[in-house]
Parts: structure tokens; sequence; C-alpha cells
């Protein structure tokens, strides 16, 4: 199978001044990304290392993806940081992958300042390149690693193998039909997985990459649409509602798309509505994966006259793309085998031991990815159902409910548990004190993401516990929403 450097230097070599990137006004010709990637390379290549651990500590945007695809052409793998989150977040990540070589800029470098023991060296992007490697050197099994939330508020770093997204980035410029003329939006950060396609499939398939990174372009995504004339666009289902919010999803914004794909949380049904509404004739994918699975692993094609067919409470998630297979067991659960499959969690044996296991299909046994999420078949279709632990999606990002009730605990309260309520997420916390939300807020902002903070906070002179003597999540629900 074709490999993803080799598809970019492939088109690097067919077209070096067609548009690669572009982004704030500056266009980044193929032929600049290529020296870049080989000059970063051969700087990678100075450390002496032959598989080079690398750090992207950059924003979205050109330098971050040429710093990928340089790691790649140094034979090493990376873990890209998203310079947006909190300080704390981006400090955990780097102390977790513990990297040879840090790709950044001065000032950024100025805020990893805890002690990574394996760091060799650091390459500041904005230096002059060195002479470009002259060939790519051998590659490493794996590709890099994405920190995802961690029960214990330490993230858990998916191992996503080179193979893997070889065989993804192949189904997808086929699936997507993706030709030079397609400029493709870039509106996941780089450490959200779903961004990988934006990445990988317009750079290896000779498109243009609009990265949208000012606070207009992501507040009036179709704005952004319009004004750089997409014809490809990719973000989780819930940025649709900003442009619903906005009065923007319109055939007059939309008019240059010739396809929309979905992944990262459920799709649902006014989505959908609203976009064939705006434009009847628009290609819709509805995408299922885990970051354990290399992005998506499942496809939904949707048209104006078929999507009711798929459609209950929220669309199916389609069905294992070629390559891939998707098996529910008698308990519900989802669980996945195929190529795509990671190798595991970072330096994380027992949870990898936990999530990855064996399937024995047809008398064979094979690695399995056992996923957490029920779903059940309905007249074909497949629809996710739930979580079978206390691990949610929020605006399209994957959050561990521990994880936040962690953070509150660390605020100096002694009990406290969060649950999803109509969508949104609430703290409980055990306190005879009144609680000053806006200090709530201000205080986990230095320690969690955006999405993962809470919009109610509901205090508890004691939390209850069931037979286990665990807080009893489910009663204190029960009780915000009997509440008049």
């Amino acid at each position: 199978m074709t490999d993803i450097l080799e598809r970019f230097l492939q088109q690097c070599h067919q077209r070096p001044d067609h548009a690669a990137v572009v982004e704030s006004g500056q266009i980044y010709r193929y032929g600049e990304l290529q020296q870049w990637v080989m000059g970063w390379a051969a700087a990678l290549a100075q450390f002496g290392i032959d598989h080079p651990r690398v750090l992207i500590h950059l924003p979205a945007g050109a330098q971050a993806y040429a710093a990928m695809l340089a790691t790649a052409a140094s034979g090493g793998y990376y873990a890209p940081t998203n310079t947006a989150a909190p300080l704390q977040r981006q400090q955990q990540v780097a102390s977790q992958f513990d990297p040879d070589v840090i790709i950044t800029t001065a000032s950024l470098r100025s805020t990893l300042t805890v002690e990574l023991p394996a760091l060799k060296g650091w390459i500041d992007c904005n230096a002059p390149l060195p002479p470009p490697l002259a060939d790519p050197r051998p590659s490493h099994d794996l590709v890099y690693i994405l920190f995802t939330s961690g029960s214990t508020g330490i993230p858990k770093g998916v191992m996503i193998p080179r193979s893997g997204l070889n065989h993804y980035i192949a189904w997808a410029l086929q699936a997507m039909a993706v030709t030079p003329d397609d400029r493709w939006s870039q509106h996941p950060n780089i450490a959200f997985d779903l961004s990988v396609l934006d990445i990988y499939g317009a750079l290896c398939g000779g498109a243009t990459l609009f990265p949208l990174t000012t606070p207009q372009d992501r507040l009036m995504p179709a704005l952004a649409i319009r004004r750089h004339a997409l014809t490809i666009w990719n973000s989780v289902p819930s940025v649709l509602d900003l442009m619903l919010q906005s009065r923007q999803l319109t055939s007059n914004h939309l008019a240059s798309l010739r396809l929309a794909t979905f992944c990262g949380e459920p799709l649902l049904p006014h989505h959908v509505e609203a976009l064939f509404a705006a434009r009847p004739d628009i290609r819709l994918h509805n995408t299922y994966g885990p970051t354990e699975a290399t992005v998506s692993c499942t496809l939904l094609c949707l048209d104006r006259n078929n999507h009711q067919q798929a459609t209950r409470s929220t669309l199916a998630i389609g069905e294992a793309i070629e390559g891939m297979g998707i098996h529910l067991m008698d308990h519900g659960e989802l669980v996945i085998t195929g190529p795509q499959l990671a190798r595991g969690y970072w330096r994380n044996p027992q949870e990898s031991t936990r999530a990855f296991r064996s399937l024995w299909l047809d008398g064979v046994e094979q690695p399995a990815y056992f996923t957490g999420d029920c779903c059940e078949r309905i007249d074909g279709h497949i629809y996710f159902r739930h979580r079978l632990d206390h691990q949610v999606k929020i605006h399209g990002h994957r959050l561990e409910l521990d994880e936040v009730s962690h953070a509150i605990r660390c605020l100096g309260f002694s009990a406290a548990c969060c649950g999803v309520v109509e969508g949104e997420l609430h703290a409980f916390i055990e306190t005879a004190d009144a609680l000053d939300h806006d200090q709530l807020r201000q205080s986990l902002r230095q320690i969690l993401p955006d999405y993962a903070i809470p919009k109610g906070f509901h205090a508890r002179k004691s939390l209850p516990r069931n037979s286990n003597d665990k807080i009893d999540l489910k009663a204190l629900i029960a009780s915000l929403t009997a509440s008049p």
C-alpha cells in the first residue's frame, strides 16, 4: 500500500506551484512545503536517532503539517499538542510523551517548562533550513500518538501505526474522490484526531488545505466556507448548530461545497434536514470511529432521497469500510477489527490489555478493540446508543467524566461527580457552602479545556451512595431533571 509520505512527495513533484495550504491569506505551495519537510527531516537526522520521537508544539497551519511529514521522512513518530489548551494539559502531554526532539517556535518554547529526560534538542521552525535530506529514512512502526482524556486526569496516548494511517488515507482519497481542484477545510485542532483526515487527505491528494484558526472563522464557519470557496467540509456535527444559530446554513454560503463529512459525535436528523434544505445536491458522509481505530472506520453515504431510511433519534453510523470489521457483541458493545487498530496506549500496558483483546471470528483469532460504545442494529442499520462506561462526547470531544470530577476535587472539594443532562455537562459537588460558579469556571479553565467545563454546578451537603458505596450519579441526575 502506498505510504503517506510517498503520496505527498508525488504531489510535490507533479505540482510544485500548486497551493498546498492557505493560511491567513498566505499561500504555501507544494514545492515550498517540500523544502520545509525535507529540511526539518535533515535537522531531525542530525540528532543521530534512527526513529526520533518528536513533539510538535505548534498551532494548526502549514508549519505544523510540514513538521508531521518531516517526522515521517526522518523515520520518526510524533505527538501534537493543542497550543490553545490549558498550559497544564500541554505540559502533561509533553511529560507523558517525553520526546527526543521538539519542533516549535521561540515564543512557544518558553511555555514548556516540565522536565523531559529524553530530550536531545529543539528545532526552531523559523530558523534557516539546513540542506534537505536526500532520501526519506526507514519508517518506524508508529506514525503518531494522540493523547486523549484519562480517568485520573492523566492523558492516554493512543499509538497509531503508519500502516494503519496508510490504509485509512488510501480509503479516504478514493471514497471522497479527492482531486487537486478541492479546497478543504481544517477545522479541528491538530491534537484532535479528526484533523488527521484533513491534513493527510488534502496533502496526499494534491488539494488545498484551509486551516480555520481565527475566532471569527470558528464561530462563523459558514462565512469561511463561502469566502474560501471550500469544496470539502469536515467537522463534528455540532458545528452545524453554529451555522444554524447564526442563520448562515444557506445555499448562498454553501454554494461551493460538494461534500460534507462528519465524525466524532452522533449526527442528528435536524442537521441533515438543514443541510439538504440548503443544498439538495450535496453529498454527505456520516462516519464513526474512535481514535483507537485511526479516525474512522465506517461510512454512510447520504443524499436527499435516502437519508430518512437511516434515521431514528440519530443517523446510523454506516457499515465498515473496506478491510475493517465492526462486530456487535451480545451485550451491545461494538468491537472493531482491521489494520487501522492502534498498537495500544503509550506506556500503559494495563489499559492496553483492557481495551485491546482478541476476538474469535469464524474460528480465527483476530486483534480487536473493544470500544465501550453500546450500539444496536435496527432494520439493517447500526445506531450508537450510549457509552458503557462514563466516557462521553461533549461538542465532538471525547471526555471521561472522572477527569472533570478529579479536577474539581483538586480544587479542595472532598467529593464530586459529573453527568450529562440533555447534552450538557453538569457537576455535583459535596459541600455545605454556597458555590461561586464564576470562580469555579475560572479555576477549572486553568487545568481543563473549554469543552470540559460544566455548564452547571450543583452543591449537595452529601452525595448519595448506592449499595456499592459509590456515588449514585443516576439519583443525582434524576433529582436535577425532577427540579422545576
